[in-house]
């Protein structure tokens, strides 16, 4: 079993030459004592999976840590501070390892929007965040460090969208919120946010789990069209150039008419930050 682990570990495949011979030579990577590591309190991942953690200390027990945690130099001298890698940290810690193989990130000491991002990233990509998580953690990267949307995607890695769908998150009421705590679909809350009595809503939450996501916004629409709703129904060119502002501009953008078929209405675009609202402007104006 230890032969195992020795072949993975100078496997080119499993990262080159042992730990110690990379500290010899210089590289970032060292094997550190799992007690000088401490977690960054400002992790997104709140919660993790009990049995994937069982599963992947079974593992590290027969082949060892195969990709090296990252961490930063902690204020503290002879201390660090986790920047990406927790699962496996805990993992190893269930498997009674007392040390572990790390890249130590001095770039990253000091730059809180890196090392949040680099959890972000490593989350999603890996063992995704739930979507309440990952609102959270993307509204502190965006209120912290005043980043916009454009930033944001561009730091992580993802689309636009996600990130705004995040934001909203951070805006539904507390039913709603507390649905996608539950595990509701995210894309269904979301729908459901268009609905402004708590009563109507409620009444749709208790079938959340039975109803597609097609029938909910079937259900929504013929609704509006019943006229429970003070807007009237987009036709399929509003909506067809909504979506197109909105991709445009990776903003929130809504547009409303006071009934059907009429000439006048009202587009309202959401900004998040002061770089959002000067690209909205440079577009208008330029």
């Amino acid at each position: 079993m230890v032969k195992n682990k020795l072949v993975l570990a100078n496997n080119p495949l499993f990262g080159g030459p042992d730990y110690s011979n990379r500290e010899r030579a210089g590289s970032p990577y060292r094997e550190l004592r799992i007690d000088t590591i401490d977690r960054d309190p400002n992790q997104p991942r709140v919660h993790f999976d009990e049995e994937k953690l069982k599963e992947l200390s079974a593992s590290i027990k027969t082949y060892g840590v195969l990709s090296p945690i990252l961490v930063a130099p902690s204020t503290i001298a002879g201390r660090f501070k986790l920047v990406s890698g927790e699962r496996r940290l805990r993992a190893s810690q269930l498997a009674g390892l007392t040390s572990i193989p790390a890249v130590i990130d001095k770039d990253a000491d000091g730059n809180g929007d890196r090392t949040l991002a680099v959890q972000l990233v490593e989350n999603i990509q890996r063992d995704d965040l739930t979507p309440l998580e990952r609102a959270h953690a993307i509204g502190a990267l965006k209120e912290t460090f005043n980043l916009s949307i454009r930033d944001i995607a561009d730091k992580l890695g993802v689309s636009k969208g996600m990130v705004q769908r995040s934001l909203e998150i951070l805006e539904l009421p507390d039913d709603l919120m507390n649905a996608l705590r539950e595990g509701a679909s995210e894309s269904k809350v979301l729908l459901l946010a268009k609905i402004p009595d708590a009563e109507v809503r409620a009444s749709y939450l208790r079938d959340i789990d039975t109803l597609t996501r097609n029938d909910l916004k079937k259900n929504i629409e013929e609704r509006e069209e019943k006229g429970t709703s003070v807007e009237a129904k987009l036709s399929p060119e509003d909506i067809r150039l909504t979506e197109e502002m909105q991709r445009s501009l990776g903003l929130k953008v809504k547009m409303t008419r006071p009934a059907t078929n009429a000439e006048q209405g009202r587009i309202v675009i959401d900004f998040y930050s002061q770089g959002d609202l000067q690209e909205v402007f440079r577009r208008l104006v330029g």
